[in-house]
């Protein structure tokens, strides 16, 4: 499976110009235009062999009788119609944050390029940048796809070609820095070793490759497989239909995807009832699947975590078949088995999640097994050494084929009190009225089935695992008292874990305000969610509709100032409410044992594009749909500049824009603006809303505002100052003014080479 490029260990960047680093297109289409109507030739024809190609080059292939002479003339044309011809010739999008990105990071460059060094000068003048370092067609024998230009721009800068990345936007200049042993990123969809947006995509790579530890302020995105893109049309999300939609991902500004289990299963819990952790389930797509995902993932710069489910296996799984079968069984021990208590029934008084007694009883030998959730999701005995070495070589091996860490599912359940003591019963009083399944668990102080503190040596030596392969551990830890939360975090234990306190609350902006601040106070190393595939959808929860979008929007904002890993539940960028799941069309076992708990509303298929199966699938969804508009998919979300996506696009490129701010400090603090304003501080940044339904009148900003949720014309290029009045739900991100640093600053020697 393809490893991530290590830009982490680049020692130079290399940079062609036309195209990569100057958007000259329309000024070469218009000269190679004029010069083939000057010699009787289609323009049509030129055009597709111009780009990337030195001009006498091009001049060859349509004149091949010509004479050197005639050759030099030719060219000499056509510079000339090039060099006078430079009004809309400008730095290509990204640019001036690529070179400043360089420039901070102390990673010298140059320009390598196959046009002449009059027109080169010419061009990356009119563009604004002068590269340190220039190496034109007029310095080398050979143009691309010939490694020689590459190859001495290294040698003058004396760096090792292996450590050079080469950033180009046609074929031949990425033959050219193939062919020169170097990594290679490509820009217009083209496929080198990275795959970029644009050169403020490169940007923030280098940066975070340059970043300790890398999931410092990532930005996350968890898919639920079952549902986010079918490639087979069987309508049934897997692998493949993921990597059709990468781009999606880094438009969005994600650094992390969580992919939810993608192991061989009986999918009676789709995929968290686990039959085999060394298999790619043939549903996802199998092996080769994977490897495609990890590998397209990773030319885009995306990590890829998997999703830890260790707390039970499948009852197929064959170490519960053979436990299941013997008490004398060697696997016996890999699971939690009692005698019946003195009546008879469970050997306690725990409860599965979903409803019921904990145990189920086992004619074959007469004894109990334990399950936290259904029965066919046997808990496994973390107080076993074998398991414990078992489940390390289960990390190894999917570390070594590339994932880049793990989601840990349910990271508290792991260790149960060895002595298996009942549960106390909390007191009525202390209960919200509720019925159901899920009213029977809440009913006890859950003091010996979970959360025990054994469970953080087991964290502890993943942690030295993970560290080894420089891999990612989030806990999901259902622990709302984030001082508790903390501790899963302290040291060296778990990375960071998901704070869930913004998943279980409904919109209350006191309870919110107060929440947050003890969280923020907690720990720098937690992950913000407002959702995930197991509670309804955060715009739903809100208040639903353009309330509940803007309420989360407001909390987007906040979340975006935070020290830790930031996170999106697949279609929370769409604002997405509830899918409507009519009765009877249900795919989840607990919404089978109790309705108005079914998980199947957040589960619904990925809106992509009006029409049948939403983009999802050509065929029928396993899922319904969910009842989505045509303003709901993401391709009509792209069209409107005012919809919830391109806010939070807008959103995280401001985040990015605000990098080396955040970087300069963890520590955060709330700040008092006035009544009615939940505002945070860290270090030259601020987070501003109004969570109310009422408007606050002027507020005095301390810093311009550099993202606003109300006006998509702000921007860290056009920040807004002075008072502002609050709408209800409006967020605005404010950075301090700070010295402007050139666009380009020399990183080597100027001129040719």
């Amino acid at each position: 499976m393809s490893r991530r490029s290590d830009l982490g260990k680049l020692e130079a960047v290399l940079l062609d110009m036309d195209g990569t680093l100057v958007d000259s297109d329309a000024s070469v289409e218009r000269a190679w235009s004029t010069w083939a109507g000057e010699n009787g030739v289609a323009a049509e024809a030129v055009l597709a062999v111009a780009h990337g190609n030195p001009s006498e080059r091009t001049v060859r292939r349509f004149f091949p009788l010509l004479d050197d002479d005639a050759v030099a003339l030719a060219v000499r044309r056509l510079t000339a119609l090039q060099c006078d011809d430079l009004s809309d010739v400008v730095a290509s999008p990204g640019a001036a944050d690529l070179l400043t990105a360089l420039d901070r990071l102390g990673l010298p460059w140059a320009v390598v390029t196959s046009a002449g060094t009059r027109l080169a000068k010419a061009r990356l003048a009119a563009a604004g940048v002068e590269p340190p370092m220039l190496v034109t067609i007029d310095d080398v024998r050979h143009g691309k796809p010939d490694p020689e230009g590459y190859l001495r721009a290294a040698a003058a800068l004396g760096v090792d070609p292996a450590a050079c990345l080469v950033v180009e936007d046609s074929e031949p200049g990425l033959a050219a820095g193939t062919a020169a042993g170097m990594t290679t990123a490509a820009l217009r969809g083209l496929s080198g070793d990275l795959r970029l947006n644009d050169l403020g995509h490169l940007a923030h790579l280098l940066r975070r490759a340059r970043t300790t530890p890398w999931w410092r302020d990532a930005v996350g995105y968890q898919v639920y497989l079952p549902s986010f893109g079918d490639s087979t049309g069987d309508g049934w999300g897997d692998l493949a239909g993921v990597g059709e939609h990468l781009d999606h991902l880094t438009s969005l500004g994600v650094d992390v995807l969580w992919l939810t289990p993608f192991f061989r299963s009986p999918m009676r819990d789709h995929g968290y009832d686990i039959a085999d952790y060394s298999a790619v389930d043939p549903l996802f797509g199998g092996e080769a699947a994977l490897a495609g995902l990890l590998a397209e993932a990773h030319r885009r710069g995306l990590r890829v975590i998997g999703d830890l489910v260790v707390n039970h296996t499948s009852d197929d799984h064959p170490w519960f078949r053979a436990a299941a079968s013997s008490a004398i069984d060697p696997y016996r021990d890999f699971y939690i088995w009692r005698d019946p208590a003195p009546d008879g029934g469970p050997p306690n008084n725990w409860l599965s999640h979903f409803g019921g007694p904990a145990w189920t009883f086992s004619a074959a030998t007469g004894q109990y097994y334990l399950h936290l959730f259904r029965p066919e999701q046997p808990d496994l005995n973390w107080r076993n050494p074998v398991l414990v070495q078992q489940i390390d070589e289960v990390i190894e091996h999917w570390l070594a084929r590339g994932l880049d860490g793990f989601r840990i599912d349910t990271a508290a359940y792991l260790v149960k009190d060895a002595d298996l003591r009942d549960n106390p019963l909390l007191p009525a009083d202390l209960l919200a009225p509720m019925a159901g399944v899920t009213m029977d668990w809440r009913r006890q102080d859950h003091r010996y089935d979970i959360h025990q503190p054994d469970v953080h040596t087991i964290h502890e030596r993943w942690r030295r695992v993970a560290d080894r392969h420089d891999a990612f551990l989030v806990g999901e830890v259902y622990e709302l008292d984030p001082a508790a939360l903390a501790r899963f975090v302290d040291g060296e234990r778990l990375h960071s874990s998901f704070w869930f306190g913004l998943v279980e609350t409904n919109w209350d902006p006191e309870q919110i305000d107060t929440m947050l601040a003890a969280a923020v106070a907690a720990s720098p190393r937690l992950s913000w969610v407002q959702g995930n595939h197991d509670r309804r959808r955060a715009a739903t929860r809100y208040g639903g509709g353009e309330t509940g979008r803007r309420r989360s929007l407001a909390l987007h904002v906040l979340m975006a100032l935070l020290p830790g890993t930031m996170w999106f539940y697949q279609g929370e960028e769409l604002g997405l409410g509830d899918g409507h799941v009519p009765p009877g069309h249900g795919a989840d076992p607990l919404g089978a044992a109790q309705p108005d708990q079914s998980r199947d509303v957040a589960r619904t298929p990925m809106p992509w594009r009006p029409g049948p199966g939403l983009g999802f699938t050509t065929g029928r969804p396993w899922l319904p749909e969910g009842g989505r508009s045509a303003a709901d998919t993401v391709a009509a979300q792209e069209a409107d500049p005012a919809s919830h996506l391109n806010a939070l696009r807008g959103l995280m490129m401001t985040r990015r824009a605000l990098a080396d701010l955040l970087a300069a400090t963890d520590e955060v603090t709330k700040v008092d603006l006035g009544a009615g304003v939940t505002a945070y501080r860290r270090g030259g940044l601020w987070a501003v809303a109004n969570l109310r339904d009422t408007p606050v009148p002027a507020v005095d900003l301390p810093a311009p505002a550099v993202f606003d949720s109300d006006d998509a014309a702000v921007s860290p290029q056009r920040p807004k100052s002075g008072p502002v009045r609050l709408a209800p739900q409006q967020a605005l991100l404010l950075m301090r003014p700070r010295l402007r640093w050139p666009v380009v600053r020399s990183c080597a020697r100027r001129g040719g080479v």
